[in-house]
């Protein structure tokens, strides 16, 4: 058989039979609006990329300072609450300005705190009765392991824990009506 997989009917030459150049199978790429933000995120100014990073904050400015070598200082504007847990003191009644440094601290600070948060929002339906009522630090590595797993991976665990302890000799399901036994071969 001299065919390409098996269609004798397909056109030789150019186009593979397709219509030609017209229907050339285009490439799995990114979509055009995809790239096109891609690249209005590379030409735009770094400071737009530093809000984004630090929105959870609230952050609302960005202030740099550049020397004769370049980029000295940034610093971020966040509101008064983020400012005074990192420390400084005079601070107005909107916010105030705190270093990158600082920033990034505060922000890996709130990334506990919605983690702690979101593991006592799951102690009530991953942990045993006995241990419910306890606090974070007081629970074992594997008891902080589950209430740290994913909706997704909790169910593969809990399916996987349920298979393990289920008796490994379970009685089979019962055959339907008027199916006879199974004959061997023929």
């Amino acid at each position: 058989m001299d065919s390409v997989r098996g269609n004798a009917n397909r056109g030789r030459g150019r186009g593979g039979g397709r219509g030609g150049a017209r229907f050339a199978p285009q490439g799995g790429g990114t979509p055009l609006a995809a790239q096109m933000r891609q690249i209005q995120r590379l030409e735009e100014p770094k400071e737009l990329s530093l809000l984004r990073k630090y929105k959870d904050l609230g952050a609302t400015r960005i202030r740099s300072v550049y020397g004769l070598n370049g980029l000295l200082q940034q610093e971020v504007f966040v509101p008064a609450f983020v400012a005074k847990a990192q420390g400084y003191e005079d601070v107005g009644p909107e916010g105030d300005y705190v270093t990158l440094l600082d920033a990034e601290s505060a922000l890996a600070a709130k990334a506990a705190r919605d983690e702690t948060e979101r593991m006592l929002g799951r102690r009530s339906e991953r942990l045993p009765e006995n241990k419910r009522s306890l606090s974070i630090g007081s629970l074992t590595d594997e008891d902080r392991r589950i209430l740290r797993m994913s909706q997704k991976e909790f169910n593969s665990f809990r399916t996987a824990r349920a298979g393990a302890t289920s008796p490994a000799a379970s009685p089979p399901a019962p055959a339907p009506k008027g199916a006879g036994p199974a004959t061997a071969g023929k």
